[in-house]
């Protein structure tokens, strides 16, 4: 596969959670795509499961009962369930895989992948933790790409991509470009973390709730409700960064030395950046468009929290 040429037919290896739902969004983008595992009940479910999807999708978007019918066909007609890895992947232009998190497992699927695809083909895994870089052997480790969905991968936009000390940096863009064209949004770490970005910050929040369990301050219930009712809210429209921004940087710095600050926040202090108020911070903003700049967040808060309304687990039973 080079750039210019995306790819038609895809592998996915692994039908469970993950997988199922990756398959999903090849097939509604109209791509044929071979879904492989080793149980046949399996896949079974995971055509039951992409029933299932997209028929709350559809009702989302306020189709028929017929349109709704012939959507989930169409799909369903472009997905190849298969107990024959071997087979399916002689046929793949790309593949992806999401069997479980375990290295011997993965390895597995990789030398069998690699006796029957074709030399250039990618192999994407959706791992975020395993460092499939150092653990496992191919032959052609340039073809290894990471690339981590979130659940419901048919939902959720984002695809983590990164690729190894060996990886192509064709590969890579390759990756990129495919995922952009069936209407994902990619985004390429610099290298490889366990965890990579969003799992790596929700595993340190998760680790400050379980710090407020022990210490007896609040409840299961009451940290959901918290986060829900507020971070919840704001994080969906300026994220992690632009917050700080916001809120100014000075104030972030507080009492501390220049010293004591990390290197980030140090700059831009000593630059005078300290966010919207001074047109500057984390991100660059217009001249004097501190006023503007609120209007615009507040107007997308307010959006955010009129939707999160809507939903009827916005407000958890308390």
């Amino acid at each position: 596969m080079n750039q210019e040429q995306l790819p038609t037919r895809v592998l996915v290896v692994g039908a469970g959670t993950m997988g199922h739902s990756i398959a999903q969004v090849f097939a509604q983008a109209g791509l044929v795509v071979d879904l492989a595992d080793t149980k046949t009940e399996t896949l079974d479910l995971a055509l039951k499961n992409i029933e299932t999807n997209m028929s709350t999708i559809k009702k989302f978007e306020g189709l028929s009962s017929n349109e709704t019918k012939k959507s989930i066909k169409l799909t369903l007609d472009k997905i190849k369930p298969t107990v024959d890895l071997p087979a399916a992947a002689s046929n793949a232009d790309i593949v992806f895989e999401a069997v479980y998190e375990s290295v011997e497992a993965k390895q597995t699927v990789f030398n069998i992948l690699e006796k029957h695809i074709l030399k250039e083909t990618i192999i994407a895994s959706n791992t975020s933790v395993l460092d499939l870089f150092k653990e496992t052997n191919l032959r052609y480790p340039e073809r290894l790409v990471c690339a981590h969905w979130f659940a419901p991968p048919h939902i959720v936009p984002l695809v983590e991509v990164v690729g190894g000390p060996d990886t192509s940096e064709d590969v890579v863009n390759q990756t990129v470009s495919f995922l952009t064209s069936v209407g994902k949004r990619p985004l390429v770490m610099k290298k490889f973390i366990p965890g990579f970005i969003a799992n790596r910050i929700m595993m340190a929040m998760a680790d400050a709730a379980e710090e407020l369990l022990d210490s007896d301050a609040a409840t299961p219930e009451d940290i959901d409700y918290a986060i829900m009712t507020s971070v919840g809210v704001r994080l969906g429209v300026v994220g992690i960064f632009q917050s700080l921004d916001f809120n100014g940087l000075d104030l972030i710095a507080g009492d501390r030395s220049l010293n004591e600050l990390p290197d980030y926040l140090r700059t831009k202090l000593q630059n005078g950046d300290l966010g919207v108020k001074t047109g500057r911070g984390i991100y660059q903003y217009e001249a004097d468009s501190q006023t503007q700049s609120l209007r615009q967040r507040d107007l997308s808060y307010l959006a955010v929290l009129k939707a999160l309304e809507g939903s009827s687990n916005f407000r958890p039973l308390r």
